[in-house]
């Protein structure tokens, strides 16, 4: 599964996702070729090579016809008030283009978030968060620029890093506001994030949005091999650290090194009054959240009532965060949590040929002996829609394939 993971040590925005992106390989004229499928015009894109305290990184720029390149500030505020452009009509204008389907959905899921956390913290209703000239453009351009890019690379899963949002204040149109401002804040709530080295903003708005639009998990970087890096430059320099946002692209739990141990929290809930179909959207949840391990057992509860006992294992840092999930996401009102000492085997996974496609095996070892081995249900489950047969059939030849392999070497 191919994985991208933001590196956000210096912030994010939406043209520097845009540079790192190129950085890592998306063409330039396909982007302004895709691009031009808007009915969006009166401004150019530029793509130029850049050093951020000695790091070389790829800066992207939206200039605007008339305007200075500093123009330039995500916020929507300022400047060419007199003609506004509503979300819900980027958004039609987004679902009506030629745009690749792809595309059309990351774009819309990114606006769609922007426009929700925007009319928030404004009091007003998404469809009618309002974005001035410069900024709609801005907006439309960093938003889908980015949907095209991850649609282009096919990029399947999103991790993200703990974010270093700036600290101090700016001036905006609504005044003076603390940094993250409210609709960054607002659109950070389940992501890790702190304030060093700048006494600046950091993350904007439309950063934040790709943020919480995309990311299936915030949190350190897992075993992760690597195959590309790129390197988005943002606007303002700084002498100690390079201002810039670092993706890189692979696969995610590619090797766990070493047999591990350690405790971890198991969160517990009992819950009596929920439909048990909506058992498996929470889980989805807790999993995407960082959760480890996520059951449901059937229980007997007092006075003889049937019910679930539900049981999320994870590592400590996110337990806040999945407390929140299983309150928001299911009917209990408490949960325990407590700490669980586990040993784990050093894992790794082996891709295998087989007549349908390639397989992923997950070989678990101990002291340097393979002690289990089985195909990656995800890959046969595919494999077995796409080729119209039996599951069990796919597993079994996979299973022949690695161990064909292992008796081989």
């Amino acid at each position: 599964m191919k994985t991208l993971y933001f590196d956000c040590f210096s912030g994010i925005s939406g043209d520097m996702t845009i540079g790192a992106l190129l950085d890592l390989g998306l063409d330039f004229d396909y982007l302004k070729t895709e691009l031009k499928k808007l009915p969006v015009d009166g401004y150019e894109l530029r793509a130029s090579r850049v050093m951020r305290s000695n790091l070389s990184a790829m800066k992207f720029d939206v200039l605007m016809e008339g305007a200075s390149e500093n123009h330039k500030h995500e916020h929507h505020h300022g400047g060419h008030e007199h003609f506004h452009r509503k979300a819900s009509e980027i958004l039609s204008m987004i679902r009506e283009s030629n745009l690749s389907g792809g595309a059309k959905q990351f774009a819309a899921d990114i606006f769609t978030k922007l426009a929700i956390s925007e009319g928030k913290v404004h009091s007003v209703p998404p469809d009618d968060v309002e974005f001035h000239e410069v900024g709609a453009i801005d907006s439309i351009v960093d938003t889908v620029g980015t949907a095209i890019g991850f649609d282009a690379l096919g990029i399947d899963r999103f991790l993200c890093s703990a974010i270093n949002v700036g600290t101090g204040f700016i001036h905006c149109q609504h005044g003076i506001m603390p940094v993250p401002v409210p609709a960054t804040a607002d659109l950070l709530r389940h992501a890790t994030i702190y304030q060093k080295h700048a006494q600046t903003e950091l993350v904007t708005p439309t950063g934040a949005a790709i943020l919480a639009a995309v990311v299936n998990r915030f949190g350190p970087l897992p075993p992760f091999s690597t195959d590309r890096i790129g390197y988005g430059a943002g606007t303002k320099q700084f002498a100690d650290f390079p201002n810039c946002l670092r993706l890189m692209v692979g696969e995610e739990n590619a090797v766990q090194p070493e047999p591990s141990s350690g405790s971890v929290i198991m969160i517990e809930a009992n819950i009596d009054d929920m439909t048990p179909q909506n058992f498996g959207y929470v889980m989805e949840k807790l999993f995407a959240a960082g959760a480890l391990d996520v059951l449901t057992v059937p229980v007997q509860m007092k006075k003889g009532r049937p019910g679930h006992l539900l049981q999320v294992l994870a590592p400590r840092e996110n337990s806040e965060a999945l407390s929140k999930i299983i309150f928001r996401e299911t009917t209990t009102i408490g949960i325990r949590r407590h700490p669980v000492d586990r040993t784990t085997l050093q894992r790794q996974f082996i891709e295998v040929n087989t007549e349908y496609g390639k397989v992923k095996i997950k070989v678990s070892k101990l002291d340097g002996e393979v002690v289990n081995a089985a195909p990656e249900y995800d890959d046969c489950a595919r494999i077995a829609r796409e080729a119209g047969v039996p599951l069990k059939q796919v597993q079994a030849i996979a299973m022949k394939s690695y161990l064909d392999k292992a008796y081989a070497e």
